[in-house]
């Protein structure tokens, strides 16, 4: 899996978070559901890049920097190359606000959607629909990793097409909702290793338990 089809599916991920809040009846707009259309396509790098673009907004003055929750490329381990991050990118309207970024590795990428809902109650609702959009991006039966989290679940496998190992790793925070999407360059089926989705998953984390406190 290359970066196009990580981006794709954290955009699809938050408008399905946003979509869990609201049937859920936490009043969340209905706006965000109808984002779940329209940023589906990962057909070229360009559609789908200009879609992660055009939906996040920098957080005005005096607004949460929501992307101190965010590992550090720092804290990835290396498979080769060291791992560098783009910008991150902040949606804050329609609500629930996310915040995502992409690292890369050479031909690897990492994409980090962490959605920051109300409480850790409408965090748990959301988890479940975020697990509901994996399975039209990644092939694969999600399995417990409590050693992250307990309602950790990581899917190890491939992009629909079969040409790119994919994995996806889901869990909460207090009142965040975390996806963590690995992926291979096309004609790299090897299996991301569970091991690794868990060293990730334990950095971010930890990333999130000293950032969080500071956004209540």
């Amino acid at each position: 899996m290359g970066p196009v089809r990580t981006r794709g599916i954290v955009r699809v991920t938050a408008a399905a978070v946003a979509l869990g809040l609201v049937v859920a009846g936490c009043g969340k707009d209905e706006q965000k559901s109808s984002t779940t259309s329209t940023s589906t396509s990962t057909s070229t790098s360009t559609s789908t890049s200009t879609s992660t673009t055009t939906s996040a907004v920098a957080a005005p003055a005096g607004e949460h920097n929501y992307e101190t929750l965010l590992i550090k490329a720092a804290d990835i381990p290396a498979i080769g190359a060291p791992w560098t991050g783009d910008t991150p990118k902040t949606t804050l309207d329609p609500a629930p606000p996310d915040v995502t970024q992409t690292f890369t590795s050479g031909t690897n990428a990492i994409n980090v959607s962490i959605i920051i809902a109300d409480d850790a109650a409408q965090a748990a609702t959301a988890l479940t629909g975020a697990a509901n959009s994996v399975p039209s991006q990644v092939t694969g039966t999600p399995v417990p990793l409590p050693a992250v989290t307990p309602d950790a679940t990581v899917t190890i496998g491939t992009s629909p097409d079969g040409k790119s190992a994919m994995a996806a790793l889901l869990f909460t925070v207090d009142r965040t909702v975390v996806v963590i999407v690995f992926g291979s360059g096309p004609g790299d089926l090897s299996p991301v290793p569970q091991d690794y989705t868990e060293t990730v998953g334990k950095a971010q984390v930890a990333a999130i338990q000293a950032a969080l406190p500071n956004l209540k």
